[in-house]
């Protein structure tokens, strides 16, 4: 089953060609703590303030003075880590073609091997959707299937992108999928209600009504409503992380931790 596009012409897809704007910039960063840290990669910060990152293999929760970790030795290497949900966590482990959804205390409640379920398909990429599906990339039909992870089923299926979906976010309203050319956003149903070019963009976290893009060691700006990028000046010259929660911009540099107050 396709994505059905909707029907209504203020709704049908739309075309727009990057707008970078570096002059008068109108958001502003405001150091507001850097902290020492050594991690392998910085995963995020949920809505409950705790921290999570990688290191030696494991995800690592933590929250005040306490710690929590996951790892899995026979799937081994963590790929990827969606904390939308602080209390379901979505865990990718490529080589093994594997999710594994964490509760808030880091313990298993779900494992799906796309190995052993037909059709067979290659994730690559994952979101959150709601409290029983997940947002998937298939990388060999290239597409995106909306697929509940308790009946195992896929619910819907997007057209073939034309390029390889290289991140993938999503809230309970969207899923915004981005590839080496164009970024795609599509509403909880399915309609697409965006295709917005770009140049070089390479991954890109959510905001509340906003998303931060990164390209290189360069972010940018964009509301979700417009077509226009705009430039975030930073003292950074290495972003090696970065994350977005409320208003807070999060940087890793590969040993320090810095928070940053959005003023839009």
């Amino acid at each position: 089953m396709y994505f059905q596009l909707m029907k209504k012409p203020i709704a049908l897809i739309l075309f727009f060609s990057v707008l970078v704007t570096s002059a008068q910039n109108t958001t502003a960063l405001t150091l507001l703590k850097k902290e020492k840290v050594s991690h392998d990669y910085f995963v995020g910060v949920d809505r409950f303030e705790s921290l999570y990152y990688i290191k030696n293999d494991a995800l690592e929760k933590k929250s005040d003075s306490n710690l929590q970790s996951y790892s899995n030795l026979q799937l081994g290497k963590i790929d990827q880590v969606h904390i939308f949900n602080a209390l379901k966590l979505a865990v990718l482990h490529k080589n093994f073609n594997s999710i594994v959804m964490l509760d808030n205390r880091m313990a298993e409640i779900n494992s799906i091997n796309f190995n052993n379920i037909t059709p067979y398909r290659l994730v690559t990429e994952i979101a959150y959707a709601n409290e029983s599906a997940l947002w998937l990339y298939n990388a060999l039909s290239l597409q995106l299937e909306l697929f509940d992870y308790k009946t195992q089923k896929t619910k819907l299926n997007s057209l073939p992108f034309d390029r390889e979906v290289v991140a993938l976010q999503s809230d309970y309203n969207n899923v915004f999928a981005l590839t080496a050319s164009d970024l795609y956003h599509y509403n909880y149903t399915g309609s697409l209600i965006s295709k917005i070019k770009h140049h070089g963009f390479e991954d890109f976290k959510l905001g509340s009504n906003f998303s931060i893009f990164k390209k290189g060691n360069l972010l940018f700006y964009k509301k979700n409503n417009s077509p226009e990028f705009e430039v975030l000046k930073t003292s950074k010259k290495i972003i090696k992380q970065f994350f977005v929660m409320n208003q807070t911009l999060y940087i890793y540099d590969g040993e320090f931790l810095y928070h940053y107050q959005l003023k839009i």
